[in-house]
């Protein structure tokens, strides 16, 4: 494509939802109910009013809910809406791995190590087939995902503070307060350097 060339500009809500996606989160598909081949804009229910959405190891599950008067602003208004809720998941490999600590009966291991992110809302048209509908659960499945993205850097850093202070526990001389060995290791990490 030479430079000169402009890419189409996406008109209505739905178009634009779904290019923004396709920019954000290239790969991403519906994956439950799955029609194949179908594109991503033509979002579709489970008979509950639900909806599975996989992309880059995460998998989003939306709930959709029954129509309701939602419009807690003008309490006059007869329109009606649909809530609609997505949160991101992904599977935690090797958990079966990992080591407890202290005396159990016996191990049991965890069919499904699921990390659950945050959980994003959105109010959406009522209308199934109006396009602002898909753009409203695309719309909270981008937010979903972005809220995973956002809490897994701040599991990243939690984390490492954590291993910190495992690390200034094994360094802390014998006869200091442990209270007060990490309040001060803790001043020091805090403290910008100069």
């Amino acid at each position: 494509m030479s430079d000169n060339t402009a890419l189409p500009v996406p008109h209505g809500p739905l178009e634009q939802t779904v290019a923004t996606l396709a920019e954000a989160y290239p790969g991403l598909r519906q994956t439950e109910p799955s029609k194949w081949g179908a594109p991503l804009a033509d979002v579709q229910l489970t008979p509950q009013r639900t909806a599975r959405f996989s992309w880059a190891g995460y998998e989003v599950h939306v709930i959709v809910s029954h129509e309701d008067h939602l419009d807690r602003e003008h309490p006059d208004s007869t329109a009606l809406y649909r809530e609609v809720r997505a949160h991101a998941t992904f599977l935690v490999p090797r958990t079966v791995q990992v080591e407890g600590i202290g005396h159990v009966e016996w191990e049991m291991t965890n069919p499904r190590a699921d990390v659950a992110f945050p959980v994003a809302f959105a109010v959406a048209a009522a209308d199934q087939a109006d396009p602002r509908f898909a753009a409203a659960v695309l719309s909270t499945v981008a937010k979903a995902l972005a809220y995973a993205r956002h809490a897994t850097e701040h599991a990243a850093v939690q984390a490492e503070r954590a291993a910190d202070e495992v690390r200034w526990e094994s360094e802390r001389p014998e006869g200091v307060s442990q209270r007060r060995w990490l309040k001060d290791k803790r001043a020091e990490r805090d403290t910008p350097a100069s």
